[in-house]
C-alpha cells in the first residue's frame, strides 16, 4: 500500500479543478460509486502534493544551510524598481550615481557657485548635470506630499535665520538651494520609496482574490473566460439573481487606466449580458467603485440585473444620489454624463470615481472628492433601496457556503449557455 501511495501522481491545481468539477457533477448525478472514487483520488492527489511540498521545503532548506557560509549573508536578488504617480504611468528608478557619504558627525555644507562676475549661472547644485527631459519627468513625479515635505524641511531648518525685512522667505529657497546636498541622497530617498512602493504592491497582489494566477482567487465561481477578461459571481450573498461580475485577468486598478484591448473585451461581455438579461425580460445596471488608490485594488465591473420598471427609474435614482453625495463644494463637476462618451474619456486618471452604467445606455459618473464621507458600497445602496433589501446585504455581505454557491453557478451557467461570447472565439 505505501508503494502505490508514494505511485499517485502529482496534480496540478487545473488537474485538481478538474476533478472537483467531475465530483460535483457525479454528486448532481447521483452516483455514488462514482462520487466515492473521485473523492478518493483528490484526496490522495492532495496528500501527493502536500508530501511534495514538504520535500521540496525540506531540500530547499538543507541547501541554503549547506551554501550559507558562516558570516555571510543571503545572496542579493536583483529587481528593477519602479516609481508610479498619480496617473498611473510607472517610471524606473536609478540606482545611485555616487556613492553616500557616511552619515553622523559635522560636517560644513559645501556651497556651490552661483553668480559669476555678477550674473547668475545656476540656481541648484545639480543644474548642470540635469536635463529638460530629466525636470520634465521630476515634475510628473512629484506629488503634493512632496513639497509639502519639501517645504516643512526647509522651513524649519531656516527659521528663525531672517534678517527683518531684508531676507525674505523667497531668499531662504534661493540661499538653501544653493548648498550642496550629501551626494546622492536625493536618489537614495527615490530608491526608499520605490522599495516601499514594490513591497506595498507585490503584498496586495498575492492576497488578491481576483488575480486570475492568485491562489486566494475562488475558480469554481467562474462562468467564462476571455483573453483578458472573465465572468464570476460574488462569493457572498448576491443581490439579486444573476448579480455577476466582469473582472481583468490581470491586476488593473481603474478603468480608466486600462489598454483598448481589455476596454473593448469588458464591452463584449457587457452586450451579452444585456441579451441575456433581456431574454428574461429584466435591465441591468453595471457599477464600478475606483477609491483608496495607494492600495489598488483590482477592477470589478458589477452587473446587477433589475426588473423593467424598476431599471427605466434607475437613473433618477442614481442621479438624485450622486447630487446628494459627497461635498456640497466641490472641485470637479458633480454629476458627468456618460451618454456620448465612456469614463475612460470622463474622467483623467488618478481620481477616485464612481460610474454606472444603465445597460447598452450611457450613464453617470461623480468623481469622489472626500472618500471618508463617500461608502465603498455606494451603489449597491442605492440598488439595495430600490429592490427593498436589508442593509446588511450591502455593508457587511455574508459568505455563502459551497453548496449555495454550487447552485448559483450552475443556475447562472444555463442562463449564459445561449449567449457564450467566447465560443465564437475558440
Amino acid at each position: 500500500e505505501e508503494e502505490e501511495e508514494e505511485e499517485v501522481p502529482v496534480l496540478t491545481d487545473e488537474e485538481m479543478n478538474k476533478l472537483g468539477a467531475k465530483l460535483v457533477k457525479a454528486e448532481l448525478m447521483g452516483n455514488m460509486d462514482m462520487v466515492n472514487k473521485l473523492k478518493a483520488q483528490l484526496e490522495a492527489a492532495r496528500k501527493a502534493k502536500d508530501g511534495q511540498a514538504q520535500r521540496v521545503s525540506s531540500a530547499s532548506m538543507s541547501r541554503k544551510s549547506e551554501t550559507k557560509a558562516p558570516g555571510a549573508g543571503e545572496p542579493n536578488e536583483e529587481v528593477v524598481l519602479f516609481r508610479t504617480d498619480h496617473s498611473g504611468r510607472a517610471w524606473p528608478v536609478n540606482a545611485s550615481s555616487e556613492s553616500l557619504q557616511p552619515r553622523g558627525g559635522r560636517r560644513k555644507k559645501q556651497t556651490i557657485e552661483t553668480h559669476r562676475e555678477g550674473e547668475r549661472v545656476r540656481y541648484f547644485q545639480d543644474d548642470d548635470n540635469v536635463d529638460l527631459k530629466e525636470m520634465v519627468k521630476r515634475e510628473k513625479m512629484g506629488t503634493a506630499e512632496d513639497q509639502n515635505m519639501l517645504y516643512s524641511r526647509m522651513a524649519s531648518k531656516l527659521m528663525g535665520k531672517t534678517d527683518g525685512d531684508y531676507h525674505t522667505l523667497d531668499d531662504m529657497f534661493v540661499s538653501s538651494a544653493a548648498q550642496r546636498e550629501h551626494s546622492g541622497h536625493d536618489e537614495e530617498r527615490q530608491r526608499l520609496r520605490a522599495i516601499q512602493e514594490h513591497r506595498r504592491l507585490a503584498g496586495s497582489m498575492e492576497k488578491c482574490p481576483y488575480c486570475f494566477d492568485s491562489p486566494e482567487l475562488s475558480k469554481h465561481l467562474i462562468i467564462a473566460i476571455g483573453t483578458k477578461v472573465y465572468v464570476c459571481l460574488p462569493n457572498c450573498q448576491s443581490l439579486a439573481e444573476g448579480h455577476c461580475l466582469i473582472v481583468p485577468l490581470q491586476h488593473h486598478s481603474a478603468a480608466t487606466a486600462l489598454d483598448e484591448d481589455i476596454w473593448t473585451e469588458i464591452q463584449m461581455f457587457r452586450k451579452a449580458l444585456v441579451k441575456m438579461f433581456e431574454d428574461q425580460d429584466q435591465d441591468c445596471v453595471f457599477l464600478e467603485t475606483h477609491m483608496n488608490l495607494k492600495r489598488r485594488h483590482h477592477m470589478i465591473y458589477e452587473c446587477v440585473p433589475l426588473p423593467r420598471e424598476l431599471g427605466d427609474m434607475a437613473p433618477i435614482y442614481f442621479k438624485k444620489a450622486i447630487m446628494e453625495s459627497d461635498e456640497e463644494w466641490s472641485m470637479n463637476k458633480k454629476l458627468v454624463d456618460l451618454s456620448s462618451k465612456d469614463i475612460r474619456r470622463a474622467v483623467p486618471k488618478g481620481l477616485p470615481y464612481f460610474s454606472v452604467d444603465f445597460g447598452l445606455q450611457g450613464g453617470f459618473a461623480h468623481v469622489i472628492e472626500n472618500e471618508h464621507k463617500f461608502p465603498h458600497y455606494f451603489g449597491k445602496e442605492i440598488i439595495g433601496g430600490m429592490l427593498d433589501l436589508e442593509p446588511r446585504r450591502w455593508r457587511k455581505p455574508i459568505r455563502e457556503n459551497f453548496d449555495d454557491q454550487r447552485k448559483k453557478v450552475l443556475q447562472f451557467s444555463q442562463w449564459w449557455k445561449p449567449f457564450d461570447c467566447t465560443r465564437n472565439d475558440s
